[in-house]
């Protein structure tokens, strides 16, 4: 990554001109101070992306100054530089929140190598930030989480349509583990009636004999046990909302007394005589085709087509790869709050085999996954190595030698260059699908345009390379 912002801190004058120089040289905006106060005085006046920093300075402890810097820029990276090798200090560095810790003389390949991987650290950690607060839509105390067209599309849809005073049907459509009762919560916590009841019917777990009394009640003498008057779920959901989870599953008796309710707002409980009036807001949603189900006779077309005024579609999440990420970190942020955890963070190489994933039980399986992860585990990292089998990466996909390192060697600024171009020119300019040819996120992928200057566009790399004197690939043409 060329152009960061480096800070040199020493007060060897020699050293810190020196080092000034080569950064420069290597593409970076350095700049030196001589000693703590001057340092925490330019980070107060203007942010940098990272800062070299000497031990012992004339002012103090570059370690007792850590956590000063850490308070100006709590991301900032830290590289500790001492020509006392001092096993002690290194690791009161590292603990007070440095990156790394070098020993001069310092050699400049090592150098560069810790300020490229910092550097990338810091890129992920802000991609991570706005991952958590960029790509979150909050309704009350029900988020919507992920950074695709397809959640903004559904967030908007349940910004208007919770908005409205009359509770238009909606029938929520898709595969089992998608969100669906997410959004219908959503979609009640944004409405008018969020401060009334909001109860949850699972059609497919109510028993076929008593799915009338326990949706629209019962008086006392009924049927046998019936001993005493009782509401339905949709009575006690006055004022409120009703969510019938997978509406295809109801039996044909229950959907002409359903079809009724949604037509007069009113029912009557098994065994009454009288109608009841009941103000309940009702939210549908299925797995099933019921277009097909209509067609064999296993639902009422004017129910489907009652309920169907709203529909809203929840894509599947192997549809929707760049939801993975985000979805990810906010499950591991709620787990470690309900569980009472210490907060857990994910390398790159993780949140990419995530979403590498097909998620055949979409974001039920993702945060099922990570609860296991989080009880099996007590690292406060996730690395691929805590992933269960099915979703690590496999070991056998880099068996093999995909690439032969030519006698005469390699770019490897150049090699990747070219893969990401030749992956962007496969997939039109799409991204998204790059990212998945090269094994990377999305944003992991952003982050390599810019650092390889393809952010604008994509040049070819032997015309973007011109005159910037990188070895040409076996291979390329001239």
């Amino acid at each position: 990554m060329k152009g960061a912002r480096i800070l040199v801190c020493d007060d060897e004058m020699l050293i810190r001109l020196w080092l000034v120089e080569h950064l420069r040289e290597a593409g970076h905006a350095a700049e030196g101070v001589a000693d703590g106060s001057e340092l925490l005085a330019r980070l107060e006046r203007e942010p940098v992306d990272l800062v070299l920093l000497d031990v012992r300075l004339p002012d103090g402890s570059g370690v007792e100054l850590l956590p000063r810097m850490h308070a100006l820029d709590p991301g900032l990276p830290v590289i500790m530089m001492t020509a006392y090798g001092e096993i002690g200090t290194a690791v009161a560095a590292v603990r007070a929140g440095a990156e790394h810790f070098l020993e001069k003389p310092i050699r400049l390949e090592e150098l560069q190598l810790l300020i490229e991987q910092s550097l990338e650290r810091r890129a992920l950690h802000r991609e991570l930030e706005q991952y958590r607060d960029g790509h979150r839509w909050q309704f009350a105390d029900v988020a919507l989480v992920g950074r695709s067209y397809a959640m903004r599309k559904v967030a908007e849809f349940v910004a208007r349509m919770g908005g409205r005073a009359g509770g238009p049907n909606v029938l929520i459509r898709g595969e089992s583990g998608t969100g669906k009762d997410v959004v219908a919560r959503a979609m009640h916590a944004r409405g008018p009636r969020h401060a009334h009841p909001f109860i949850k019917v699972n059609c497919t777990a109510l028993p076929e004999h008593l799915v009338e009394s326990e949706l629209f009640g019962h008086e006392a003498g009924a049927f046998t046990d019936a001993r005493e008057a009782k509401k339905g779920l949709l009575e006690l959901a006055h004022g409120g909302t009703a969510f019938l989870d997978e509406i295809g599953d109801m039996p044909r008796a229950a959907q002409a007394k359903l079809l009724g309710f949604l037509e007069t707002h009113s029912l009557r409980r098994v065994g009454g005589v009288r109608d009841i009036e009941v103000d309940t807001h009702v939210i549908a949603a299925t797995n099933r085709n019921l277009e097909a189900a209509v067609a064999q006779g296993d639902f009422r077309e004017d129910l489907f087509y009652r309920l169907n005024v709203f529909p809203l579609e929840l894509p599947p999440l192997r549809d929707r790869p760049e939801d993975i990420a985000p979805l990810a970190l906010h499950f591991v942020d709620m787990l470690c709050r309900e569980l009472r955890l210490p907060p857990r963070h994910f390398s790159s190489d993780a949140l990419v085999a995530l979403e590498q994933y097909e998620w055949p039980g979409n974001a039920r399986q993702l945060k099922n996954v990570l609860e296991r992860i989080l009880f099996l585990e007590d690292a406060s990292l996730i690395t691929p190595a805590s992933l269960p089998p099915e979703v690590r990466p496999s070991a056998a996909a880099g068996a093999g030698r995909i690439f032969v390192l030519p006698p005469a060697g390699v770019s490897l600024d150049a090699l990747e260059r070219e893969l990401i171009c030749q992956a962007l020119d496969r997939m039109d300019g799409n991204k998204t699908g790059a990212a998945r040819l090269l094994g990377l996120s999305r944003d992991t992928l952003r982050y390599r345009l810019e650092k390889h200057g393809l952010g604008a566009g994509r040049p070819r790399p032997e015309e973007a390379d011109e005159g910037a004197g990188a070895a040409p690939l076996p291979g390329a043409a001239n």
